[in-house]
């Protein structure tokens, strides 16, 4: 095991549970550092969505995803390769490469398609409901309780989300919400097949090799 955790949708700590959603000793203030990273977070999770709505003026959604795995391949798997941990990523291929299509070759299509039509803050949005789907599915699953308090907070950070970016509905139709609503499923799924099944072979390993997948596949648009 390599100390990932399990998913946790309930507000105080996704995937990997980072520093910013930890509380001090104490237990009562989220620390400076906590705070420095929530906001960097959020400003690294958001500017995508802008940067994609560029960058789809000028080139097809396939190559767009081609591109970015393509330069994501060139800067990790010179890392990968120096680690030698082949060995567990060829035993959990078939399942790092569901994980690769749920997380990466099907979402980043689709959400490059939708930005096509909607706006990268409705983009952004959509993809806000990722924790709810994320705690229903574990619920579902029966991996977690989904109880009240966590809904209620699930809820209020979607508000938030909303009053923070607001609603702009300009290009909105039935398929564009299709597209971001799969996106919003494999985002939520993905991270649960990544800690329930695969925690057993290291982050970077798992990340590398689906991004790899994914440019192999996409090479061909490239």
């Amino acid at each position: 095991m390599h100390g990932r955790p399990t998913v946790d949708w309930s507000g105080q700590g996704g995937l990997g549970g980072g520093a910013g959603s930890r509380r001090d000793a104490g237990g009562d203030q989220v620390t400076k550092r906590g705070w420095l990273l929530f906001v960097a977070v959020g400003v690294i999770w958001g500017l995508p969505y802008f940067f994609i709505r560029v960058a789809v003026r000028d080139l097809d959604p396939a190559t767009l995803v081609f591109l970015r795995t393509a330069l994501a391949s060139l800067i990790l798997l010179p890392i990968v390769v120096r680690r030698g941990k082949w060995r567990q990523v060829l035993r959990k291929l078939p399942l790092i490469a569901v994980f690769a299509a749920g997380e990466m070759a099907i979402p980043w299509l689709l959400l490059v398609t939708a930005e096509q039509k909607v706006t990268s803050s409705f983009a952004g949005l959509a993809i806000a409901v990722v924790p709810l789907i994320g705690a229903g599915l574990t619920s579902v699953l029966g991996f977690e309780h989904l109880g009240r308090r966590r809904m209620v907070g699930l809820l209020v950070g979607l508000v938030g989300v909303t009053v923070l970016v607001g609603v702009d509905a300009h290009g909105v139709s039935a398929a564009s919400l299709l597209e971001l609503l799969v996106v919003g499923f494999g985002y939520a799924a993905s991270p649960i097949l990544l800690s329930r099944r695969l925690n057993d072979v290291p982050d970077l390993e798992v990340i590398t090799t689906a991004v790899v997948l994914t440019a192999l596949v996409y090479a061909p648009f490239g």
